[in-house]
């Protein structure tokens, strides 16, 4: 996986008090047939987005978010 995306699931266990392999397991014990990379990717935007909630976005143009996520995913440089 991408190191952004580790960061993210370690941030995640980190707020969670839990382990790397803690959650890791647990997604893996729920994630039927589907590839456990795309399960933990899943998890990871599940879970932010459940935390964020509808705070931070903006009705008159590109919100705070957006430009965040652009700049983080596809840097201009």
């Amino acid at each position: 996986m991408e190191p952004y995306i580790w960061d993210s699931l370690k941030e995640i266990c980190e707020r969670e008090r839990l382990s790397l392999n803690e959650i890791c397991s647990r997604i893996d014990e729920r994630r039927g047939e589907a590839n456990l990379t795309a399960s933990i990717r899943v998890f990871i935007v599940s879970y932010f987005r459940t935390a964020i909630g509808n705070r931070g976005f903006s009705e008159d143009g590109p919100s705070p978010l957006l430009r965040k996520a652009m700049d983080d995913a596809v840097p201009m440089d």
